[in-house]
């Protein structure tokens, strides 16, 4: 399983925005010369961040984002599970697989998936950032 740009972008801007002071506002353009990413592509994963609740975000002239919930309960399961589009593994659809009605590599890949999200339910954004000092040093 791959995980979208979208969802990679959006784990590095929280994991930005969790080793900053607290209270302290990030801007769009501060996190996309970091990374050196798109303002475009950060303007719209802080814009659907802020939408789920996991950035507050302040329009206009002095403005920007802070995380709005502590890293503890940014639960990684619940944030990939926002951000993606879709788990599947593979698109039996397109074009339509002619075993698809009776092919059971559709229940291993489901099962794939389900411990894949498993894994990341175990964890949260401060089990990210537990090397806090490291992380601010690069970026």
């Amino acid at each position: 399983m791959k995980l979208t740009k979208h969802t990679d972008y959006a784990l590095r801007i929280l994991i930005y925005a969790a080793v900053q002071p607290e209270g302290r506002l990030l801007s769009i353009q501060e996190v996309a010369d970091t990374y050196a990413i798109s303002r475009n592509h950060v303007m719209k994963i802080v814009q659907k961040l802020g939408h789920e609740g996991y950035l507050t975000t302040i329009r206009g002239k002095g403005g920007g984002f802070t995380l709005a919930k502590p890293p503890e309960v940014i639960n990684l399961g619940a944030l990939v599970g926002c951000m993606e589009t879709t788990m599947k593994v593979v698109e039996c659809d397109q074009p339509m697989c002619r075993i698809s009605p009776v092919c059971a590599l559709k229940g291993v890949f489901a099962d794939a998936v389900s411990a894949f999200m498993g894994v990341l339910n175990r964890y949260t954004l401060a089990d990210l950032i537990e090397n806090r000092r490291e992380l601010i040093e690069l970026i």
